[in-house]
């Protein structure tokens, strides 16, 4: 029974509390806790009980991403399997670990892309080996499990098999369609030979998919053709498998079925330009739809239908209709299927810069003040819904986001928020003022720069600040660009309010610069205003701290460190500096404490918190931002033996931090009620081109519990970090704002280093601050 109802959960995406059910919370080793699915069955020898609650482990630890442990728990499994001769359950768990293999082939196919982009090829090439390895793999198991399910007369499993191999086939003979096409034509024979259920009708619509996907005419597209148009030749095979769909679920009288299948119907017409046919069908389909995960869809779709016909007011309701089915479903959409997480740019993301659009293009028409300030009154929430989706997107479902209620603009009048919005053709940005008796103003400027020359421009700019040998200051040009873009056209309404304190929430490649260094062509902006990041507006508190209670523990890393990534080892260079600008540290704020090297461990950072509050935690060691949160770490003082072949010598790397780890760590030793006040990262990077990796960023404070962090967007000369954390505390114990402390640690290096090479940006710049500026 625990398995039947940890099978519910983790068909409802909760797949923390199936894994518990079925092994409890800490799985170690294959043991389980005693009152676990698992170990009940283990105690009164009941193989089969403990064949299928291996399996479902193995799917829930699949489903939320941990596709190591899975292929763990699906091979105990089939060795119980086979034990005891269940060929039923062994074909169960080939498709498992063929499922898995290919989670991880797409898994790393993502992550070699996001090394192309950012131009490590060296990674990129790695990563491409491990996907195509993790390719193979999947394949050989579907295979086993086809030629097993087969011999068993098993039409459903065999069917599954034929499924999971077509997105393979395609993947590996991209110029041998014959072997794709065959093997989707055995499965829409067996598809023929199975009696009317659900799950008859999902694998139509999957197929539908599949023959879109695989008969397309650019082969470079990998986008889900449930959300994107494919010029395919499958299209009227893929209309009949639908309206199969539709028939069998008219027959067994699966409404939500039925409206899911016409919803993709009305897909298919809206990519056909057929508008009117494909608004009825979707119609259809919202009429008998009452999962948000489907309503959301639907509602999408009837939006993007109804702009595309000029309907635009109708247009934007059901563009709101579908954001608010994505606030419920926030948790199992966005975050449960850690496998589908980067199609969150394809089939979320979209929503909401659809929706922005169509609400910025309506100010544009507005001619009263009061009703151009109601609609961008309206457009920050939407600008902060998918500020919170991207965070959570990108930190899994590993914490939760807790929400403030005060609005940033509220928070002292001698500070103005800026919000950026890349559009494909044109940059939005809108500023916002306080405005007398706790209410605010807006205005929005319109950038005519397509989304494509947005990310060269900042790329450009950010590998030109990068360069300290850069004795022609090359990057003034684009700072200056990047300047005229942001501040320029609201610099009279900054003067005219006295603004002293500017608040970024960038989008995407934006959040890449350190806007501190923007150039007006005599001096940087940080000369004239402090400056914080913000993740969203509901996910800043700005708090003013005592200053006379700071006090830092502080870890540091000196040595040379080695770790163990999916790409192969990562070497790390040794921080020559981080002793003294440890000891700057507790000599500057009294009863503040530093530990170097073997004393910087995850069990030391435990009993240092657990025997003491600490309003910052201080980490002064490597750090590498990811596309996710496993992706992103910390490196330690503590050494680890990795024996991957008996016959070769353990190999030592250090241990890493995630920022689960992290997260984990300072909740359980420090507690709730005990907020960090600021958490600091010395010697990070971030790639230049991701936008993923600069969510890490804010990321990471949230993730600790941390009212605000101060990170490095890149590798900092050690000297210049050392001075200018030094000057940081110094400035802010003495009971300045944190945005006022950077600033003036940034000024000061700057007046010293005049005219000299330390002045250029890289060396000062990419220390950011993010959250809590006050």
């Amino acid at each position: 029974m625990l398995t039947e109802q940890a099978q519910l959960y983790s068909s409802l995406g909760q797949q923390r509390r199936a894994i518990t059910l079925l092994c409890g919370e800490n799985q170690n080793n294959g043991t389980c806790s005693q009152d676990s699915a698992i170990e009940i069955a283990r105690q009164h020898s009941d193989k089969l009980g403990e064949v299928a609650a291996w399996g479902s482990l193995g799917n829930a630890h699949r489903l939320q991403g941990e596709y190591k442990q899975a292929i763990q728990d699906f091979k105990r499994s089939d060795e119980i399997a086979k034990g005891v001769d269940n060929q039923t359950y062994v074909v169960s768990n080939l498709n498992g670990l063929a499922n898995t293999y290919a989670s991880l082939a797409k898994r790393n196919q993502r992550h070699a892309e996001f090394a192309s982009e950012v131009s490590d090829n060296k990674a990129a090439q790695k990563l491409q080996q491990y996907t195509v390895g993790y390719d193979n793999q999947a394949v050989e198991y579907f295979e086993q499990s086809l030629n097993l399910a087969r011999t068993q007369n098993d039409r459903v499993n065999e069917l599954r098999s034929l499924v999971g191999l077509v997105r393979l086939y395609d993947r590996q003979h991209p110029h041998d369609p014959d072997i794709v096409n065959n093997t989707l034509q055995q499965a829409l024979v067996v598809l023929e030979q199975l009696p009317d259920s659900r799950d008859k009708a999902y694998t139509a619509i999957q197929l539908a998919n599949l023959l879109q996907l695989v008969n397309q005419k650019n082969k470079s597209v990998t986008t889900d053709p449930a959300t994107q148009c494919l010029k395919s030749e499958s299209l009227p095979k893929s209309i009949e498998l639908l309206n199969k769909a539709v028939a069998i679920n008219q027959k067994i009288q699966y409404r939500e079925g039925e409206s899911f299948a016409k919803g993709r119907l009305g897909h298919i017409y809206e990519c056909r330009q057929d508008y009117q046919q494909a608004i009825n069908l979707t119609q259809q389909a919202l009429i008998g739809t009452v999962a948000d995960e489907n309503l959301y869809l639907w509602t999408w779709q009837v939006g993007r239908l109804f702009r595309a016909t000029g309907r635009l007011q109708e247009a934007i309701n059901f563009y709101e209709k579908s954001i608010d089915s994505l606030k419920n479903i926030r948790g199992e959409l966005i975050l449960q299927q850690r496998d589908l997480q980067f199609d969150f740019r394809d089939n979320v993301e979209p929503v909401y810069r659809e929706l922005l659009e169509l609400r910025l293009e309506q100010t544009n028409n507005f001619i009263r003040e009061s009703d151009i300030q109601h609609n961008l009154e309206s457009i920050l929430p939407i600008i902060d819904e998918l500020r919170l989706a991207e965070l959570q997107n990108y930190l899994g479902n590993n914490c939760d986001l807790a929400l403030i209620k005060k609005p940033v603009p509220l928070v002292g009048k001698n500070t103005a928020v800026l919000s950026s919005i890349i559009l494909k053709e044109r940059l939005a940005i809108i500023l916002t003022l306080a405005d007398g008796d706790q209410k605010f103003k807006s205005k929005v400027f319109w950038v005519p720069v397509k989304s494509q020359e947005v990310k060269d421009v900042i790329n450009d700019l950010r590998t030109k600040l990068e360069k300290r040998s850069d004795l022609e200051n090359t990057y003034k040009a684009r700072a200056q660009q990047v300047y005229d873009w942001f501040i320029r056209p609201f610099i009279s309404d900054l003067e005219k309010e006295k603004i002293e304190t500017l608040v970024f929430i960038q989008d995407g490649i934006l959040r890449s610069i350190p806007i501190a260094a923007l150039f007006d062509g005599k001096q940087f902006l940080i000369e004239k205003y402090a400056i914080a990041f913000a993740p969203a507006l509901t996910l800043t508190n700005p708090q003013q701290s005592n200053p006379q209670k700071l006090h830092v523990l502080a870890f540091g890393l000196t040595q040379s460190a080695t770790v163990e990534t999916d790409a192969g080892s990562k070497n790390f260079e040794p921080l020559t500096q981080v002793k003294s600008e440890l000891k700057a540290i507790t000599t500057s704020l009294p009863k503040s404490k530093g530990l170097l090297d073997q004393d910087f461990t995850p069990e030391r950072l435990q009993q240092e918190l657990e025997k003491n509050t600490y309003p910052i935690i201080h980490l002064a060691t490597h750090g590498k931002f990811g596309i996710d949160d496993r992706e992103t770490f910390l490196v330690t003082g503590k050494k680890v033996a990795v024996n991957r072949q008996k016959s070769l010598p353990s190999e030592i790397y250090n241990e890493t931090l995630t920022l689960n780890d992290l997260y984990q760590l300072i909740n359980t030793s420090h507690g709730q009620n005990k907020p960090i006040e600021l958490l600091t990262l010395t010697a990070c990077e971030t790639a230049i081109g991701s936008d993923r990796e600069t969510l890490g960023l804010a990321g990471i404070a949230i993730q600790a519990g941390s009212q605000s962090a101060i990170a490095s967007l890149w590798k900092v000369d050690d000297a210049a970090t050392a001075q200018l954390i030094a000057k940081f505390y110094q400035s802010w114990h003495s009971g300045m704002s944190k945005a006022k402390a950077l600033q003036k640690a940034q000024i000061a290096w700057l007046q010293k280093h005049q005219q000299q090479l330390e002045s250029h940006p890289g060396y000062w710049a990419p220390f950011i601050l993010i959250g809590n500026w006050l």
